[in-house]
């Protein structure tokens, strides 16, 4: 009998198989698949701000402001089409300190509109529902509980403002794939739901105000039309989680443009989760109302 001695068996190394490299997710084809099905999804948004400190916060006795989260909250549902986010029904809160409102409220009595407007979004939750090319609200920011017609806006008015980065935009996904600085397998992450995804792949990058502009017809719908040059420069990092057949889990963007800003640093991370159904129709609306400054992130960073 003849024996066949090998390198490997005399260091006694055991072959251990190498796994395949994970072939590349195809975002874009993914989206554009969800967009042919007219998929809904649902949605649970997280926006983390840094405000300038107000200077009168040092003139309040002690434990005198209390509670309130600044972080604004969104929950709904979406529907998607061949263009992208065809309608949107969420609901929005964002509850203000003792502080915060006390402040806002006298800068509102001074003039100051924005404040006004904040004042009255920080303090109640309310409701924006996009569908049929028109905006609705209600809730105290729209005034009333009843819905009212704000105007014309598109199909994913509700759903944005805060999440500057529109992965359901072809255009707009597109060029960032294109420009990220990583794409690759990555860690687990949590749906709309707050399940674990465990498979997912990772794809980021980072972008300007101006850049984003340029490229994403979304963000300039966003901000009006209209890019105040002071925030061209502004940094955005951006991450995009998807599971293993390419659907968006988690998209996240996030901003620090400093001192001297309206926000000193913006943090928005989107959630979502696949497989649901949602019928979204255009509410009776007897009235009708403006949507107020500030009720968005994004309206901070508005000519």
């Amino acid at each position: 009998m003849k024996w066949r001695v090998t390198m490997a068996a005399v260091l006694g190394i055991v072959a251990i198989p190498v796994p395949a490299q994970a072939a590349s997710v195809d975002v874009v084809a993914a989206v554009r698949r969800l967009q042919a099905q007219g998929s809904s999804v649902k949605i649970f948004q997280h926006t983390s701000l840094d405000w300038p400190r107000d200077p009168r916060l040092d003139d309040m006795p002690r434990g005198y402001c209390k509670g309130g989260n600044s972080d604004p909250h969104m929950t709904g549902v979406a529907r998607l089409g061949r263009a992208g986010v065809v309608a949107a029904d969420m609901k929005r809160s964002m509850l203000l300190g003792s502080c915060d409102l006390q402040f806002l409220r006298q800068d509102a009595a001074g003039g100051d509109r924005r404040a006004g407007d904040l004042a009255v979004v920080g303090s109640a939750t309310h409701r924006v529902r996009s569908v049929g090319g028109v905006l609705y609200g209600a809730g105290p920011a729209y005034g009333g509980t009843s819905w009212a017609r704000i105007g014309k806006a598109p199909g994913g008015a509700a759903l944005y403002g805060d999440q500057i980065i529109d992965a359901f935009d072809l255009g707009t996904l597109r060029a960032l794939v294109a420009s990220a600085s990583s794409s690759k397998p990555g860690s687990a992450v949590h749906d709309a739901d707050d399940r674990a995804v465990k498979k997912t792949w990772s794809i980021r990058g980072t972008t300007t105000f101006g850049k984003l502009f340029a490229l994403s017809k979304p963000f300039r719908t966003m901000l009006g039309g209209r890019l105040d040059p002071r925030y061209r420069g502004i940094t955005v990092f951006w991450g995009i989680a998807t599971d293993m057949a390419g659907r968006p889990i988690v998209v996240q963007a996030v901003w620090r443009p400093g001192v001297g800003y309206p926000a000193a640093s913006v943090a928005v991370a989107t959630r979502f989760s696949w497989d649901v159904k949602a019928s979204i129709r255009a509410p009776r609306a007897g009235r009708t109302a403006r949507d107020p400054h500030g009720d968005d992130v994004v309206d901070l960073f508005r000519s």
